[in-house]
């Protein structure tokens, strides 16, 4: 028997912040959403397959669009389409459907007006895992950054469309690069994508004007990328690691970006990037502190040292303006952490050859910032996602497992020193207990599938829906304890 998820509990859920502190309060928490409602900035790590302790390729990845962008965690199953059907494309225009489309696990925004845009990452059932960073390319206006492109591809469908088609991680690189060729990027002023499998990682950045380049991420080697362009000096005709669109380089002697005749080799993020992108210390920071962490830990990375980086304000370095937890973390001016108050998902993928891919493709999610929630395993055969995961609008709504983690962000955020070591504590022993269960889990589950293989997704679906509803009414206990302990004094 499977024993040791946290207690469940039902207890009185608060009502909405806002009627319960203070006015100082309530204003405070609405200055804090205008400041976080233009984010949309994110942080992505790959790690390959030489590099890791287990040998499975990992790829992490934090979500940050602001305005309440609620996520929802959803399945979808594989589909067979007709002759003529067409994927419907944001900006106008459609593209043809394949005759199947596979199935995969995502989390995705409540609504593709929204933002605009609605998938935000995900696993499909070949254990082909992508997530998406804005960039900037050069000489694009602020005014017109976010312009719709007729019939171009928005960021999420471009997501969309490789969970749905891509069987390894090089055709949905071939795939991003012929839409952002014959379509172009749309609303956008530049993106990257982070894909992987359980063989190999790529970056992929994509400029506007249909241009793109693509590069492997080396076996024994672990990188990442904040918001800008990182892809440099590289050998073109090398394709076996390097994919690029057609008229890379006569796109740029046409925009006057690049003298071939200069003698300098062409650099992508040099030709492509908007340099103060490249400069700027929000980005830089991160590329320093998150690339010096990974090479700490290599060759022997796991997906907890993963979740500890995407969690990490740079405690204990000279980064770290606190003083002891004095202020939040998340409050800091002048410092670009990796996990941020607007850090709406988190999630960290593990990607196992070894493993059918139902049992190898393990998605681990967390709600709202990753210091304040907890990773919660959702394999590629998952069924079905518990309701309180699909649900939750811009608007606060109770049931919702966004806003819940989101009440539980903010609280701590407000008292951070008081609050964060009940919470640390909590979810530490809460994710060792999903990590030491792991193996016992998969090793029933993987018996179950050589004989009946519902029976073992059946298995997969109820452990993590056990723990994702643990976690749920943890964060609710959370809540009323933090309130009862700090705010009520």
């Amino acid at each position: 028997m499977i024993v040791g998820f946290p207690r469940f509990s039902v207890g009185r859920r608060p009502g909405v912040l806002a009627r319960q502190i203070s006015t100082v309060f309530f204003v405070c928490l609405l200055s804090l959403l205008l400041v976080t409602s233009t984010a949309f900035a994110c942080t992505t790590i790959i790690v390959g397959k030489a590099a890791t302790a287990d040998g499975s390729v990992l790829i992490a990845h934090n979500e940050e669009l602001g305005d309440n962008s609620a996520q929802h965690l959803v399945v979808v199953p594989k589909k067979t389409h007709s002759p003529g059907d067409v994927f419907e494309l944001y900006s106008g225009g459609s593209i043809p459907q394949p005759e199947t489309t596979n199935a995969y696990i995502a989390s995705k925004v409540f609504d593709k007006e929204h933002i605009p845009g609605d998938f935000t990452g995900g696993i499909n059932e070949y254990q082909v895992a992508i997530f998406n960073n804005m960039a900037w390319t050069r000489d694009i206006p602020e005014e017109t950054a976010w312009d719709v492109k007729e019939g171009g591809v928005i960021w999420t469908e471009f997501t969309q469309m490789v969970l749905e088609r891509a069987k390894n991680a090089r055709e949905a690189v071939e795939l991003i690069g012929m839409l952002a060729e014959k379509y172009e990027l749309s609303c956008d002023p530049g993106t990257m994508f982070g894909v992987a499998d359980p063989n190999e990682g790529w970056w992929v950045e994509i400029a506007r004007g249909g241009q793109w380049i693509a590069q492997r991420v080396p076996d024994d080697k672990a990188t990442m990328r904040a918001n800008t362009f990182r892809i440099g000096a590289v050998d073109l005709d090398d394709s076996e690691n390097v994919l690029h669109s057609k008229n890379l380089i006569s796109y740029a002697v046409k925009k006057g970006w690049y003298d071939p005749s200069s003698g300098e080799p062409f650099d992508f993020a040099k030709v492509y990037g908007q340099a103060s992108e490249r400069e700027d210390p929000y980005n830089t920071l991160r590329h320093e502190m998150v690339q010096k962490m990974l090479d700490e830990k290599a060759p022997r990375i796991t997906k907890e040292h993963l979740m500890e980086i995407l969690r990490s304000h740079y405690e204990g370095t000279e980064h770290d303006k606190t003083n002891g937890y004095e202020k939040s973390p998340h409050s800091i001016e002048g410092v670009r952490t990796i996990c941020r108050v607007s850090t709406e998902v988190s999630a960290v993928a593990q990607l196992r050859r070894w493993l059918p891919a139902e049992i190898g493709g393990v998605m681990w999610w967390c709600m709202g910032t990753p210091c304040t929630g907890v990773y919660v395993p959702w394999y590629m055969g998952t069924k079905e996602i518990p309701r309180e995961f699909q649900t939750g609008t811009n608007s606060y709504t109770r049931s919702s497992a966004y806003w819940r983690f989101f009440d539980l962000t903010e609280l701590a955020d407000w008292n951070y020193k008081d609050v964060i070591d009940k919470v640390r504590a909590t979810w530490r022993g809460f994710e060792v207990n999903a990590q030491i269960l792991q193996q016992d889990v998969e090793a029933r589950a993987l018996r179950l599938y050589s004989g009946d293989r519902n029976k073992a997704l059946d298995l997969l679906t109820w452990y993590s829906s056990a723990l994702a509803r643990s976690a749920y009414m943890t964060a609710e206990e959370l809540i009323e304890e933090i309130k009862t302990e700090v705010y009520a004094q």
